[in-house]
Formats: structure tokens, C-alpha cells, sequence
């Protein structure tokens, strides 16, 4: 999921981004982190059934995550930066019988009522965010269509994952990636180098946040994320940033 000022501005690249989908190079099985969350004992007070539940994916792409949200009974919606992905992912979707609410949305502009979702999953796709301005945007929406005492699940870039190699610095927290072998080369990144910003940023909307990380040495490559989780406030008054 690419942020919507890149969406409207750099064709190029969403171009590219949709070949990915069109092409079937896509996932078509769910992350095994989030596999785990929701399955696992790793999370407090999670339920032991989903049935029945709201999720929303933000940035579902081909909708290999949804998929698995939707074994687990839950009632699942999504949002793409096109219809055309969107159409996409309603077809895979529904080739395998399973119903979705899908709709053009970005992490700033979430195209859904206040307090709708049980759950949200933001899979790797805040970063796309390219200011600290946005990204507190996204947070604060994030926040806003979940239900109180709804919970999120966020994996977010890693300071060592292969993506920030040969990138470029922008300034604080401000990547262009470099690498030639990745179709997103010349997009920004906006990344975490430590928990304690991560704390600090989805602190002032959430409760509760707990930050992990998942680590992987591939041989030729490292994959590195900071996974992030936390529950929607009663009184949705944000705090105050300083």
C-alpha cells in the first residue's frame, strides 16, 4: 500500500505496483507472524474465537492475510490504493468463497465509519508514509475506525531490513530507496530506528502498546521488522504531541 500522494503522483511506480498484482507474483499465503498473533499465547486477553468479528486489512494486496482473517470467522474488509487491485484481490477473494468489503482507501484517509472494526492489521504499509506528519495521520485514523478496546497488529520496516540498502537519507527517520533490483526504487520510507519512537508515536492514540520484532538472516539478505500492537481507547481523545 503506497501513500495517496504517491498514488496520484508517481504513476511509474503504482503502474509497476499493480503489474506485481496483475502478474500473479503476489503472496497467496498469510503471513506466519500474524498467523501466530492471532492463533498464538503471545498477546494478553486475546479472544479464543473471532467469530463473528470486524478486521479491516490496511493495504490488503492480493488478500493473502484476509484469507486467513476470514477462516477464523471474522467478518473482513480492506482498502488498495485503486480499484484495480481492489477488483483484483475481489476475484481471488471470491474464488475461494469468501466475501469482502474492499475499497480504495490509504493509511490517511481510511473510507470507513468511526468505531467499525474489532480488529485492524497494517501489514507493512505505514512506512509508505513519507513525512512524520503522516505517519501521526495514519496512526490517529487507525485509531479512529477502531472500536474501543479494539486491537491493531502493525509490522512496520526494521532498521536493518535489505530494503534501507544503497538508500539515500533524508533526514530524521527519512529514506529513498536505492536498491535497483526493487520496482519501489525512488520511493521514501519513513522508518523506526528504535521502540522507544515507536512507543512514543502510537502512545499518544493507543493503550497498551507492545512492540516485538521479527528478525530473519536469508542467506544473501536480512528481513527485519518491528511488529507493533496495542488497543483503541474508550475516550478517543488523543494526547498531545510535544
Amino acid at each position: 500500500m503506497v501513500s495517496e500522494r504517491k498514488a496520484k503522483n508517481h504513476s511509474d511506480w503504482t503502474g509497476a505496483y499493480y503489474q506485481y498484482f496483475a502478474d500473479g507474483r503476489a503472496l497467496m499465503f498469510p503471513s506466519e507472524t500474524l498467523v501466530r498473533l492471532f492463533k498464538g499465547p503471545y498477546v494478553p486477553n486475546m479472544p479464543t474465537s473471532f467469530e463473528g468479528m470486524q478486521v479491516l486489512e490496511v493495504g490488503c494486496g492480493s488478500g493473502n492475510n484476509l484469507m486467513m482473517l476470514a477462516s477464523l470467522g471474522m467478518q473482513i474488509a480492506g482498502t488498495e490504493t485503486s480499484e484495480e487491485i481492489c477488483e483484483l484481490t475481489r476475484g481471488i477473494l471470491s474464488d475461494r468463497g469468501i466475501k469482502a468489503d474492499l475499497k480504495v482507501g490509504f493509511n490517511t484517509s481510511l473510507p470507513f465509519e468511526d468505531k467499525s472494526f474489532d480488529f485492524l492489521v497494517s501489514w507493512n504499509v505505514l512506512h509508505y508514509e513519507d513525512t512524520e506528519e503522516k505517519i501521526k495521520r495514519g496512526i490517529k485514523e487507525y485509531a479512529r475506525v477502531l472500536k474501543p478496546g479494539g486491537r491493531f497488529f502493525l509490522s512496520t520496516t526494521g532498521p536493518d531490513h535489505k530494503i534501507l540498502k544503497d538508500a539515500r537519507t533524508l533526514g530524521a527517520h527519512r529514506y529513498e530507496i536505492g536498491r535497483n533490483d526493487d520496482f519501489r526504487k525512488g520511493a521514501v520510507y519513513f522508518y523506526f530506528d528504535a521502540e522507544n519512537y515507536i512507543r512514543l508515536f502510537f502512545g499518544h492514540e493507543f493503550d497498551s502498546v507492545m512492540v516485538g520484532r521479527i528478525h530473519d538472516c536469508l542467506f544473501t539478505d536480512t528481513l527485519d521488522w518491528f511488529l507493533v500492537t496495542g488497543v483503541g481507547r474508550a475516550n478517543t481523545q488523543s494526547k498531545r504531541f510535544t
